[in-house]
């Protein structure tokens, strides 16, 4: 029989030849190792739906390009009608299952797409400066505070960007862009080397 072993990166097959995790003082940018991301689809304008899913979340819907969160989870806004729940992986199956039933009758899905996705922590004194150049985004504080999310372009691709804390960005990917990625984030972190 074989044996499967679990993964919880999939960038390390691709750090030959690259500066991949990069740690300087001033930044470092490494791969998020798995966690649960919970994809939810219904209608926003739902009062019946917006309650259903802020009573399992316990957590309030954000408002449009933003998240709310508590201890173990986050509820990121995707676009209209589309949500993110990002939570530890242990507990994706139960916040799946529950919200599958819960929603059984409104008009929504809901889909765990945590294995489709590679995430990027950007962290550091620069990290904003980072992320600048590969998107287009206003991350002044009071334009992208802490909490803010947005889908947008990064290097070209589609991705969702999380102002997770201060001097702290997650980005979000398909995973099957990860080898492109761990080759611009590579180069696009020598300037910043010291």
């Amino acid at each position: 029989m074989l044996k499967l072993q679990a993964r919880t990166t999939v960038t390390s097959q691709f750090f030959r030849g690259h500066n991949f995790p990069v740690d300087t003082p001033s930044l470092r940018v490494s791969e998020v190792p798995l966690h649960g991301i919970i994809r939810i689809q219904g209608d926003s304008e739902s009062a019946q739906t917006r309650a259903i899913i802020e009573s399992v979340l316990a957590l309030n819907l954000p408002l449009p390009e933003r998240s709310t969160q508590d201890k173990s989870k986050r509820l990121a806004w995707v676009g209209p009608n589309e949500w993110l729940v990002l939570c530890a992986v242990e507990e994706e199956l139960g916040i799946l299952d529950e919200l599958t039933k819960a929603l059984a009758d409104q008009f929504s899905t809901v889909t765990l797409v945590s294995d489709s996705r590679v995430s990027f922590l950007v962290a550091g004194d620069v990290a904003a400066d980072f992320v600048a150049k590969g998107c287009a985004i206003d991350l002044h504080a009071t334009a992208f505070p802490v909490g803010a999310t947005v889908t947008t372009r990064f290097a070209g691709l589609p991705a969702m960007l999380l102002h997770r804390d201060t001097c702290e960005y997650v980005l979000y990917f398909d995973v099957s862009m990860a080898g492109f990625l761990i080759d611009w984030l590579s180069d696009a972190a020598e300037e910043f080397d010291v």
